[in-house]
């Protein structure tokens, strides 16, 4: 097992952040149409938390289909895509959330593993406050495989035993970054995700509605038809394995 590091945020607060409680449960390509078309706004910085509407199974964008069903098989699960990077995830009992950010949302370009840090940072200050004890891994512990949650990586959170408790992906593109997260091993306290987003940003607002901005139902209906639940989506030629991307 490798050492444990601080959890030290390394970036300041975001001024200001969006925190949605989607209350739509969605499929898992809805889920993930969705999360791009937040990063497409791009008019705030928003912290989505969601339900699925489906037994879920999301692989990585440099995953296979065929490998995330051999790990997780059953006919009742339906597998997706991501855009961002990361091992495969069973979703059946966790708890997921994304992070859509621009540029312009105070952090400037900083890297995919200190934006990483960061956003666990805050997040293992939330668990411990409410009562899940966790450390931060320093280095990648032994290959597992590509199941994300028998494989942590560089500051994944865990457990002191070393069963992880948070991971995610990410997603660069020239003015932001998607974070894709997901929380297992652990029941989190209603109110845990206004704790975080007070770790994330100075001030927040809350919104429950079911679209955020005009249009983005049709975005994501758009984004639905020609990619997330296309074939030629789900069935890509592998590009290779990378834990953050």
């Amino acid at each position: 097992m490798p050492g444990f590091a601080d959890v030290v945020g390394n970036l300041p607060p975001l001024p200001e952040l969006i925190l949605w409680r989607d209350p739509v449960a969605r499929s898992a390509a809805e889920a993930m149409a969705v999360d791009e078309a937040l990063l497409e706004w791009g008019e705030f910085p928003v912290l989505r938390i969601y339900r699925w509407g489906e037994p879920a199974v999301t692989f990585g964008y440099f995953d296979e289909e065929g490998t995330a069903r051999r790990i997780f098989p059953g006919e009742e699960l339906h597998f997706v895509r991501r855009w961002t990077g990361g091992g495969i995830v069973d979703h059946r009992q966790d708890i997921p959330f994304t992070l859509a950010m621009h540029r312009r949302d105070g952090q400037g370009r900083p890297s995919s593993a200190t934006l990483y840090r960061w956003i666990h940072g805050a997040l293992a200050r939330v668990l411990k406050d409410c009562g899940v004890e966790c450390v931060m891994l320093a280095g990648d512990a032994p290959d597992g495989g590509r199941a994300c949650f028998s494989s942590p990586v560089t500051s994944d959170l865990v457990l002191p035993s070393g069963e992880k408790l948070a991971g995610g992906g990410q997603r660069r593109v020239r003015d932001g970054v998607l974070h894709q997260g997901s929380i297992q091993n652990c029941r989190l306290p209603d109110g845990w995700d206004v704790m975080l987003a007070s770790r994330l940003a100075d001030t927040h607002m809350l919104r429950t509605d079911s679209s955020l901005f005009p249009g983005m139902a049709a975005r994501v209906a758009e984004l639905l038809s020609s990619k997330y639940s296309t074939e030629e989506w789900r069935n890509g030629v592998r590009h290779g394995r990378s834990a953050h991307s």
